[in-house]
């Protein structure tokens, strides 16, 4: 009988590696001998009940409470491997990284044994949409050695915005060097911008499924602003440092203004929420004129500033009006926030 060692754990930082690593779907090995006792802790997606056969080698992986990702870690003797089985929803991604010597296989399979399709997959790695409802098998092989390994699995919490809103926060809390993962969809061309605070006590990584990597986590901080280079689904990690934190994190995706062809203004109307914000964004050129008019203007307040962090009105007192030239070439943002009450505004921005 393998003597296996198996540990559960939170999910630390996910090593900038993997973000680059490339990925090939495995083939599902022989099932191993001894079977492990139960994994505690949350299950994504729901109930964790499942009837596993008689003597089933298979060791339940469950998150624990709140978490979005778990690590298992194990010794395998030469030509042997492990089996897990984890439960999630259809429609969630799931992101197994795999942390072993060379030769050390993954495969990803539904419980029939049936291959997943992955967006991304590897002899170390696999990142694909889940089909269905239901269990997951994640099998580890070695080869001719014995090796030490680990396994850990991500399925990201979904991130929506409210309909007509062009934000969302979020609040949550990290244990030391524990990480939360997020997943938001989003348009090539889009402004994407995510702010996380305390801004000292946390860092962000961020990629698209198809593996760009837009914030590698790497003592960049803890906001980004940029344009998204794809249409795609991208994850968002926070990650604490040495301390446990409760964080807030703000995903801004601002509306894209528009002209119509020879136009140098345009009118929009929308509403926002009690001490809300609306964001708008629109390209503009160096020393362009721009001017910007909120009515009815006793109700909000107007910030803007440039993509690259240039303030041009605060939104501090300063009415709902904007008039003057630009600093730079990029994209503007435009804010408009309500006080106390909900609002209905008309914005209207003219170039000259």
């Amino acid at each position: 009988m393998k003597s296996h060692s198996i540990r559960l754990f939170l999910a630390a930082a996910m090593a900038i590696a993997f973000l680059s690593a490339p990925f090939t779907t495995g083939v599902l090995a022989a099932p191993g001998e001894n079977p492990q006792p139960v994994l505690t802790g949350y299950l994504p997606g729901g109930s964790s009940r499942t009837v596993l056969e008689q003597g089933s080698d298979l060791q339940r992986i469950r998150f624990a409470a709140g978490a979005t990702s778990a690590v298992v870690r194990g010794d395998l003797p030469a030509n042997s491997s492990d089996r897990y089985v984890l439960r999630a929803l259809g429609g969630q991604l799931m992101d197994v990284t795999l942390t072993a010597p060379a030769g050390v296989s993954l495969s990803v399979t539904t419980a029939s044994g049936r291959a997943l399709k992955a967006v991304t997959s590897g002899a170390a790695g696999f990142r694909g949409y889940l089909p269905r409802n239901g269990d997951y098998i994640l099998t580890v092989a070695s080869a001719g050695q014995r090796v030490s390994y680990s396994v850990n699995v991500s399925i990201p919490q979904r991130v929506s915005f409210v309909s007509g809103a062009t934000s969302t926060t979020i609040q949550g809390h990290l244990d030391a060097h524990q990480s939360l993962d997020y997943i938001l969809r989003a348009m090539a061309g889009q402004l994407m911008e995510i702010n996380v605070t305390p801004e000292n006590k946390t860092q962000l990584i961020i990629y698209g499924v198809d593996g760009t990597v837009l914030r590698s986590g790497m003592g960049e901080g803890s906001s980004f602003r940029g344009e998204l280079p794809t249409s795609q689904d991208y994850i968002v990690t926070v990650r604490a440092g040495d301390q446990g934190v409760s964080f807030t994190m703000t995903v801004i995706i601002p509306r894209r203004i528009a002209f119509e062809p020879g136009a140098i203004s345009s009118t929009l109307r929308g509403n926002v929420g009690a001490n809300q914000s609306q964001y708008y964004v629109l390209r503009a050129l160096k020393n362009q004129t721009m001017q910007v008019e909120v009515t009815p203007g006793n109700d909000v307040q107007l910030r803007i500033y440039g993509a690259d962090g240039t303030v041009l009105k605060s939104g501090t007192g300063e009415g709902a009006s904007f008039t003057g030239k630009l600093p730079g070439t990029q994209d503007y943002v435009l804010v408009v926030r309500a006080g106390a009450n909900r609002a209905r505004f008309t914005l209207q921005v003219t170039i000259k």
